[in-house]
């Protein structure tokens, strides 16, 4: 493979990023990033014993020169960067007035700057090499906002539309930038920073709820490098909700408002 293209994973330390290297190291040397340095390289022990290419680079949550010290450490070793796949790590719930600012700010820093701080990073490289793909997975809030999820929402709808505005900036530069919706998946349950008690038991039981799989969501991820739009949906499910917010508004708008008097009953 001493030829094969790189891929960055960011956030490929968590079982939707496990899912997505196994199947990205067939094909690609993947590099992979995050916070857990335990998890990161065994992972990437298990490939090398595969006779696969992968090296595991620490990145400390918030801190945007983590991201361009990796860029650089990926360009030393294997001398290019073909697409970078930016996962959600962070899915922040419950009631607006019960997130505080500090809340919104964290969530701020962690998840949209540190999709900022990835691209400029990344886009260094992929513009000298005139060719690249970035994808930026975000969670189905990010498209269809439901009660309790204002904060995340708008972190995904920010990021939606950062992905949106470089795709349209760097086309013409060879370089593709793309949103990925994915659902809430039981094995990102881990991963939700609930405001309180009873959002964290809600969202896990939705979590566990969704019809599709981590291996159905990560083929879905996996195959969105080979295609060019700014927006991709991972699942039936979600595209079936986003034609209806698009065509019948005010059945998906009735549907909302049932929800939150459910949620938030007077």
């Amino acid at each position: 493979m001493k030829h094969a293209p790189v891929l960055l994973l960011n956030h490929g330390d968590t079982p939707l990023g496990e899912a997505v290297a196994r199947l990205a190291v067939e094909k690609y040397r993947v590099a992979i990033t995050g916070n857990d340095s335990a998890r990161g390289n065994q992972l990437c022990s298990q490939m090398h014993a595969a006779g696969r290419e992968a090296m595991f680079l620490e990145t400390r949550e918030g801190e945007g020169q983590d991201h361009r010290r990796n860029v650089d450490r990926i360009m030393r070793r294997w001398q290019q960067l073909d697409v970078v796949i930016n996962l959600p790590r962070h899915i922040s719930v419950g009631p607006f007035e019960a997130t505080s600012a500090g809340q919104w700010q964290q969530q701020i820093h962690s998840q949209l700057m540190d999709t900022v701080h990835l691209c400029q990073s990344s886009l260094t490289a992929l513009r000298h090499q005139q060719t690249g793909r970035i994808l930026n997975v975000i969670i189905e809030y990010a498209l269809l906002p439901s009660p309790l999820t204002a904060c995340q929402s708008a972190m995904g709808a920010a990021i939606k539309a950062l992905s949106n505005s470089l795709y349209a900036e760097m086309h013409e530069s060879g370089i593709s930038v793309s949103a990925v919706a994915i659902p809430l998946l039981a094995e990102c349950a881990d991963d939700i920073d609930a405001s309180d008690p009873l959002s964290a038991t809600r969202f896990r039981r939705l979590a566990n709820q969704t019809a599709a799989s981590l291996d159905e969501v990560s083929s879905a991820i996996y195959n969105a490098i080979d295609c060019d739009r700014s927006l991709q949906i991972a699942t039936p499910e979600i595209r079936t909700q986003w034609r209806q917010k698009r065509w019948f508004r005010r059945r998906w708008e009735d549907a909302l408002k049932q929800l939150g008097k459910r949620y938030r009953p007077r």
